[in-house]
């Protein structure tokens, strides 16, 4: 291969609106990178190829998602597939030969690369595949089965594909609608050799792909619930105020079964909810003599346990007390270091805010203290999102 001048087309035009992603599939990120740099190091490992030219979208902005590496040319690309293709052989200045790559593909590796220009040396033309493992049904226009399609010559075609490069800017420039490159060989009468493909090779169409491809890449599929919790207590004297951990002078406490500290109670219940653990009524029931007067902090540390145990990281709480008193801004750095402590988050992913009722209700007559809690959080693991009908 080295004595032959080989250069690569990775085709990345989509405009990702079937996606639904709200950037084209090839520039989302796919561990470090964008999916598309997945692609482009692989061709750029091989010494052979000389040239890399990638077809971006011609109407997107698409700098906004993706930076080139140096040495890369991009080109824009057209209407159909092969105007895009074409685009991209146009491009190409002392190339005899070509590989068409689709960004899409991102697991591709080196050796099928080397595999498939050896092939395109011996025999002009060469497309990977492989094997159909399922059986194949045919549809009637009533979506009833038809006679069951015999597997046995079927294969799925792969990129890349590798073609001379003067033959296919021939066959491109005068086909009809494909959807390869093989395609348009194919109609043109011309020969394809067919050398073994990559399973993991797979490309990405739907969502349910790029988790797929997340969790081979080893990236694991990243899933994110949020949760909210509500909590009220009046006013009693004689006890301790103590919110969101913190004791606070005054000579009015918070009532209720433990310490009464509305702000912990609801930052717990958010995270159970988000951790579908139940609720705090539940795991700390206000009959249990365990949690009579207790710090509420030791509550909100054993939830933040529990959802880690469930495979969970709490990443955000966002906290809104409503109360005429105390003031929240005065103690809100105090109160977003204790919470940061309590629950080990950064300070940076913790907030507080205060809010009145307008003096509606007895809140708005200072008798008692609330507060609304959102909590997010994530977890990595190895399933793949619920794939849809595809009929």
């Amino acid at each position: 291969m080295e004595d032959r001048s080989w250069g690569a087309v990775i085709v990345a035009a989509g405009s990702g609106v079937r996606f639904g992603a709200g950037i084209p599939k090839q520039f989302l990120r796919l561990g470090d990178k964008a999916v598309v740099d997945w692609s482009l190091g692989a061709f750029m490992s091989i010494g052979g190829i000389s040239e890399i030219v990638v077809v971006v979208p011609g109407e997107a902005d698409w700098r906004r998602w993706w930076n080139p590496p140096d040495g890369v040319v991009t080109v824009p690309g057209g209407t159909r597939r092969q105007d895009s293709v074409m685009s991209g052989l146009r491009a190409l200045v002392g190339s005899e030969f070509v590989l068409v790559h689709d960004a899409a593909r991102p697991l591709v590796r080196r050796e099928l690369i080397e595999r498939v220009m050896l092939e395109a040396l011996r025999s002009g033309a060469a497309v990977p595949v492989v094997p159909v493992r399922d059986t194949v049904k045919r549809l009637d226009p009533g979506s009833f089965l038809s006679p069951t399609v015999p597997r046995e010559d079927l294969r799925f075609s792969q990129t890349p594909q590798a073609f001379r490069l003067d033959e296919l800017r021939e066959v491109l420039g005068s086909s009809g609608e494909v959807t390869d490159e093989c395609s348009a060989m194919e109609f043109a009468g011309r020969q394809v050799a067919a050398v073994p493909g990559d399973p993991l090779n797979m490309k990405i169409t739907d969502p349910v792909d790029l988790g797929l491809v997340r969790c081979i890449a080893g990236e694991g599929y990243r899933e994110t619930r949020t949760g909210t919790g509500l909590d009220f207590h009046p006013f009693e004297d004689g006890r301790p105020l103590v919110l969101a951990g913190c004791r606070l002078r005054s000579d009015r406490g918070l009532a209720g079964h433990s310490d009464g500290d509305a702000v912990l109670h609801a930052a717990s219940d958010a995270i159970l909810a988000a951790a579908r653990l139940g609720d705090i009524g539940v795991h700390f029931p206000p009959g249990d003599p365990e949690w009579k007067d207790a710090d509420s902090s030791l509550m909100l540390g054993r939830c933040v346990t529990m959802a880690r145990e469930a495979g969970w990281t709490v990443s955000q709480l966002d906290l809104t007390i409503i109360a005429v008193t105390p003031r929240i801004a005065p103690i809100r750095d105090l109160a977003l270091a204790r919470l940061s402590e309590i629950t080990g988050l950064p300070v940076e992913r913790i907030w507080i805010k205060g809010t009145t009722t307008n003096s509606l209700g007895d809140i708005g007559r200072g008798l008692g203290v609330g507060c609304m809690a959102l909590a997010v959080l994530e977890r990595t693991h190895r399933n793949i999102p619920a794939a849809g009908n595809n009929l």
